[in-house]
């Protein structure tokens, strides 16, 4: 129980600190896009933006870096990157084109520790993949502007920003995956094919704004860019507006951050701790057995799940009537304790005489009704029934697939332990890839 405290205190520290290296990059990238409309609107000097860039690449190498060579070799390569630029446009020389070996070297060692990730979690690999593609983006993007301010090549401005459409492609993109992830979330909530967390839920809501809000700015910025390159535009944003949504934004961004910050901390230590659970049986079964692993994952229930025993064979979700039924039940023994203490005197001698074929009866209900030997620890879900073992509850998922009362599939194995009167816990909760 120790180690598996240190464990999880170990995933929250690990997780607050990616998410607040997450939530400085999306700082600093509003602020930097209000530093560069402010350069381009002429009302700061060009060195501002950069340098602030500069500053911001130190800051996260010294805090986040972890004293790991690739990252800090990233990060060195970024600001080599950012004092080239500047000292080209001070000097009026046309060599900006030079400046991509550095963003190209990056790029290749960070898509290199990329690649070799061991996390296979369907999150995981969007953020893997937005991240990469986002480096390429970012590697694309220098390449034609360099090209077009060296004049190494004659496009107009809209064909010197193909790569800000494919940019803009996917953050659009990334807002319609997590639409449909969650409208896919709440249709399995709905038809109880899947048990969804309310951390799942806001945490994917706070995602789904960032990269609403994110789209919206990138259009403000496109626009206003075109506009102040001299291409007239019919749409007017203007810098007054650009700088007020991105205001707006980052009060809402760090409001919304606080008050959902312990629900996306819990959800993410839930994905860290099911990713380290599948790289240690990675690593623990031999391969033949891994194939076989994968058609079921196991996973401790972090959050309270309650099952209500209608029999000894079939068990039923807890509704919050339940749970309110149950402490009216434990306030009503409570207050009746004296009386039933007096009650249970009077009785004891009967009590005895009972005891041995409650004994029993008691054996008879204790055991597994397939394999008679292990308790009944186990549910399948989503029929309910029960009064069988995990084992062999496992065992007839992996053969039949079906529940072996009412043949319904089986999605899920609850496994419990007694709670409560008729009220058993989840503790874990097994779920199976057919």
């Amino acid at each position: 129980m120790l180690i598996q405290k240190q464990q999880q205190l170990y995933f929250r520290t690990k997780i607050k600190k990616i998410i607040s290296y997450f939530c400085f990059h999306y700082l600093y990238y509003n602020l930097f896009a209000m530093l560069f409309a402010l350069f381009q609107f002429d009302r700061i000097p060009f060195a501002v933006p950069l340098g602030f860039s500069i500053t911001f690449e130190i800051f996260v190498c010294y805090y986040y870096s972890n004293k790991q060579i690739v990252k800090m070799l990233d990060h060195v390569l970024h600001i080599m990157a950012y004092n080239f630029v500047i000292i080209l446009y001070y000097t009026n020389l046309q060599y900006y084109v030079f400046g991509n070996f550095f963003l190209l070297l990056s790029f290749a060692i960070r898509t290199k520790e990329s690649c070799s990730s061991q996390i296979t979690h369907e999150y995981s690999s969007i953020i893997r993949f937005l991240k990469t593609f986002y480096r390429f983006s970012s590697l694309v993007a220098s390449v034609c502007v360099s090209l077009k301010l060296s004049k190494y090549v004659e496009w107009t401005w809209p064909q010197a920003f193909w790569w800000y459409w494919m940019f803009l492609s996917a953050l659009v993109g990334t807002c319609f995956t997590l639409i449909i992830v969650l409208i896919s979330k709440i249709i399995n909530e709905i038809f109880k094919q899947n048990q969804t967390v309310p951390q799942e839920y806001k945490s994917l809501l706070w995602a789904l704004y960032n990269s609403i809000i994110s789209s919206i700015l990138s259009v403000m910025w496109i626009i206003n860019t075109f506009n102040q390159l001299g291409l007239d535009i019919p749409i007017k944003i203007g810098e007054v507006l650009f700088y007020s949504t991105v205001s707006f934004n980052l009060i809402i961004f760090c409001a919304l951050t606080k008050f959902l910050w312990d629900s996306i901390i819990d959800f993410c230590v839930y994905l860290l701790q099911s990713q380290e659970t599948d790289i240690e049986l990675q690593r623990e079964l031999p391969t033949s057995q891994i194939t076989q692993q994968k058609q079921y994952e196991k996973r401790k229930a972090i959050h309270q799940i309650f099952l209500k025993k209608l029999s000894s064979a079939f068990f039923r979700q807890t509704t919050k009537e339940d749970m309110l039924q149950q402490s009216q039940k434990l306030t009503e023994i409570m207050t009746e304790r004296g009386q039933t203490k007096k009650i249970l005197q009077t009785i004891e001698i009967e009590s005895k005489q009972l005891q041995d074929n409650q004994n029993k009866i008691n054996e008879s209900n204790q055991k597994c009704i397939i394999c008679c030997d292990n308790p009944p620890n186990a549910v399948l879900m989503i029929c309910g029934h029960g009064g069988i073992c995990y084992k062999c509850g496992l065992e007839m998922a992996q053969k039949s697939k079906e529940c072996f009362l009412c043949r319904q599939q089986i999605v899920f194995i609850y496994e419990i332990s007694n709670f409560n009167d008729d009220l058993m816990k989840v503790v874990t909760i097994t779920k199976f890839n057919y």
